[in-house]
């Protein structure tokens, strides 16, 4: 994860640490950063992008409150759902661009949680409910999270709407 990212994640308080040792005494403290999730799966999380290497030009990370950074992953989702990158984290169904005329079972929500696992995700609205059970137990250092995708987020002048936060737990 890009040293920037990381220090405004900690400033933040989004860090989460672990230590594992072994019988000759050997330590390694490990560093995660929040992730984001594309899937319900192991394999579908990822590193959490860095709004400058997507050309978002809004604000610079230095100078982005967390809000800001919420706008900002939810401006990211919307480039992901567009790209057909993205299925709910619950239900693995493809999340598809909302309409005006979608039925709720296909309408979805940005979800960011803050237990163990620190993260961004989609979910369908009706499948809010069961997430907390699915993620039950998952922890950020059992990942091995790739790279997020990156879009050209250069289109964003004014920022998204300020995304309420959420908490699923």
């Amino acid at each position: 994860m890009d040293d920037e990212l990381l220090r405004w994640f900690d400033a933040e308080g989004l860090l989460r640490f672990a230590a594992y040792g072994d019988p000759d005494g050997t330590v390694v403290e490990v560093t995660r950063g929040p992730l984001v999730a594309l899937g319900p799966h192991d394999a579908d999380y990822r590193l959490a992008p860095h709004p400058q290497r997507m050309a978002y030009r809004v604000r610079l990370l230095r100078e982005m409150t967390f809000e800001d950074y919420q706008a900002f992953m939810l401006s990211w989702f919307e480039h992901a759902v567009r790209a057909g990158e993205v299925r709910c984290a619950n239900c693995d169904r493809r999340i598809l661009e909302t309409t005006p005329d979608m039925v709720d079972a296909d309408t979805w929500d940005a979800i960011f949680i803050e237990k163990e696992l620190v993260a961004w995700m989609l979910c369908h609205f009706d499948c809010k409910k069961q997430l907390p059970r699915h993620l039950k137990g998952r922890h950020p250092f059992e990942l091995d999270p790739g790279p997020a995708p990156i879009y050209d987020l250069s289109d964003e002048l004014h920022g998204a709407a300020r995304p309420e936060e959420e908490s699923v737990g």
